[in-house]
């Protein structure tokens, strides 16, 4: 689609809030909804746009992480196949994901739902019938998104076999590697904190704590994953000038026992040696561990902000 997935998304998301509303002021004669059925509709709207939105950054930010990584690998059989797939999926696999995230959803429905039959449309309220609507949407979309971030993220994994050489003073050319683990953390970090807004209903705590769970692992995996083949290129760079340092330890204390010149300062090496030491196998600097500690804190602003706006919502709409 043309223009920024995070416009179109916030669009999306407007329109679906002013369908709700518009629908719900001109529908009459419906079961009276209340307050926890009225502040879930509103969840689930924002879910579903959140979805779609986060699916369809996934898919631009692994197409663009494959082509500023370009330069870095260059002109390799690998990195053409690997940018022809970036951002394509075969649609079976994609569509049974899509089927389990629906199937999930109603699951969740149904071990949420109290006192009526779900999908009893005679016995269920307006709000109700929006969220039995837009459930399904929302959960295909995050089994696509997970998905697509466990296939993109090998991809990316795998593309660093490419490497021939490594340069461990300048790892800078790999930043698009932790750009796209941390894109992935902050997608399903944002869904985590949309999700969080349900822990305000009752009964949700056991099904967030499970739904938490999963998000959680997916999180670690989506953020470790691209990196893993740098990871291992990185340690064998870091053996291979570790080995070359012992060598010259040893070259240099022959020399020096013999009375011969020494070439190499045995101080000198031993500076290198220990600045090796210290490069992480894991490329994450500094500002990037910050950021995704950072990450970690929306879920919980996102629970002060729904508490806010449950109180506005509760004035309101009483």
């Amino acid at each position: 689609m043309p223009g920024s997935p995070l416009n179109i998304g916030l669009s999306f998301a407007a329109i679906l809030m002013l369908a709700f509303f518009v629908s719900r002021m001109l529908i009459v004669g419906e079961i009276r909804s209340s307050s926890g059925d009225f502040r879930m509709a509103i969840i689930h709207v924002l879910l579903t746009a959140y979805a779609a939105t986060a699916y369809v950054i996934l898919l631009q930010t692994a197409r663009r992480s494959v082509e500023d990584l370009a330069p870095a690998i260059g002109s390799t059989l690998d990195l053409q196949v690997i940018m022809d797939q970036a951002g394509t999926h075969r649609r079976w696999p994609l569509k049974i994901a899509g089927l389990i995230g629906v199937l999930v959803g109603i699951y969740a429905t149904i071990v949420t739902t109290q006192g009526v039959a779900p999908w009893d449309w005679q016995q269920t309220n307006f709000d109700a019938r929006w969220m039995r609507v837009l459930g399904p949407f929302f959960g295909w979309w995050i089994g696509c998104i997970m998905y697509v971030l466990a296939v993109e993220s090998s991809r990316l994994s795998r593309l660093s076999d490419s490497i021939h050489s490594l340069d461990l003073l300048d790892l800078q050319p790999y930043e698009p590697l932790i750009r796209f683990g941390l894109t992935n953390a902050l997608l399903l970090v944002g869904l985590v904190s949309v999700f969080a807004l349900f822990l305000f209903e009752p009964g949700f705590l056991e099904l967030m704590i499970q739904v938490f769970s999963v998000i959680a692992v997916y999180a670690w995996i989506g953020l470790m994953l691209p990196l893993r083949g740098i990871r291992r290129k990185i340690k064998a760079a870091k053996q291979e000038e570790l080995a070359w340092c012992r060598q010259s330890l040893k070259a240099a204390r022959d020399a020096l026992k013999s009375g011969d010149n020494v070439q190499q300062p045995i101080s000198e090496i031993l500076r290198y040696r220990s600045m090796l030491e210290d490069i992480r196998n894991w490329p994450f600097d500094s500002p990037s561990l910050t950021r995704f500690a950072l990450y970690l804190l929306i879920p919980v602003g996102s629970m002060f902000g729904g508490a806010i706006v449950e109180r506005g919502l509760d004035f309101f709409f009483p």
